[in-house]
C-alpha cells in the first residue's frame, strides 16, 4: 500500500483533468506494484482510466454539473509519451488545433515516428501515422504543428487569412523558434513562415 499512498500524494498536486501514464510514477515502485496501486486508485475514485494504460485524476465542471472527460489530444498525448513517441498533429487535426478549422474531427490523426496505429477513444478515432520524417525530433511541438498545417493546407492553399490565423496562435517567442526551426523547410514553407512573421503587429 506504500505506493499508492506515494501516488496519491503526488496525485494530490496535480491539476484536475491531469493525464498520466504509469511511467510518471516510476520512482514509486516496481512497474506491476505501480500498476496495482494505480487501479486500487481508480477503484477509490481518485482516478479514472479513459483508456488501458492511461489514467486521469477526475475534472468536473461546476457550469455543466458533470465530469468532463478528456480530450481526444490529450489522450493523443499520454499514448505518445507512455510509448515515447514523438508526434504532431497532421492534417484536418493540425488546421483545428491552429483555428484554420473550427470542427473538430471524427478521426484525429497525428504522424509519428512510431508504427502505425489506431485507437478508439469514445466517439473518435486516434491515428498515428509513422513518418521518417526528422521534422519530429528536430521541431518543438508548436512548430512541428505549424509545418504540419501549411503542408495540409498545401502550397496552393496557403492564403494570407489563414497566415494570419496561424500567426495570431503563437507569441512572440514561439514565432521566432518557429522561424529559426525551419530554416531547413520546403522553399514554400519557408517563404510562408517568414510572411506570417512580417505580418505580424509589431511592437514598440
Amino acid at each position: 500500500m506504500g505506493e499508492q499512498k506515494a501516488i496519491a500524494e503526488l496525485l494530490s498536486g496535480a491539476k484536475p483533468g491531469e493525464v498520466f501514464v504509469p511511467s510518471d510514477f516510476a520512482e514509486v515502485g516496481s512497474a506491476d506494484s505501480v500498476r496495482k496501486a494505480l487501479s486500487r486508485l481508480v477503484k477509490a475514485g481518485e482516478l479514472e482510466r479513459p483508456m488501458r494504460g492511461i489514467y486521469r485524476k477526475p475534472r468536473y465542471s461546476a457550469f455543466l454539473d458533470k465530469e468532463v472527460p478528456a480530450s481526444p489530444d490529450e489522450i493523443a498525448e499520454a499514448l505518445a509519451r507512455k510509448f515515447e513517441w514523438c508526434i504532431a498533429p497532421y492534417g484536418d487535426t493540425a488546421l483545428n488545433r491552429l483555428g484554420i478549422d473550427s470542427q473538430v474531427p471524427s478521426v484525429v490523426r497525428y504522424v509519428s515516428d512510431g508504427p502505425y496505429r489506431t485507437y478508439q477513444y469514445g466517439p473518435y478515432t486516434i491515428e498515428f501515422q509513422h513518418t521518417a520524417n526528422r521534422d519530429l525530433s528536430r521541431l518543438s511541438p508548436v512548430a512541428a504543428t505549424v509545418v504540419q498545417a501549411l503542408k495540409a493546407l498545401g502550397k496552393d492553399g496557403v492564403t494570407q487569412d489563414k497566415l494570419d490565423t496561424i500567426s495570431s496562435r503563437l507569441d512572440d517567442s514561439q514565432m521566432e523558434k518557429l522561424t529559426s526551426e525551419t530554416r531547413n523547410a520546403t522553399s514554400w514553407v519557408r517563404t510562408a513562415i517568414r510572411d506570417m512573421q512580417k505580418r505580424r503587429p509589431q511592437h514598440a
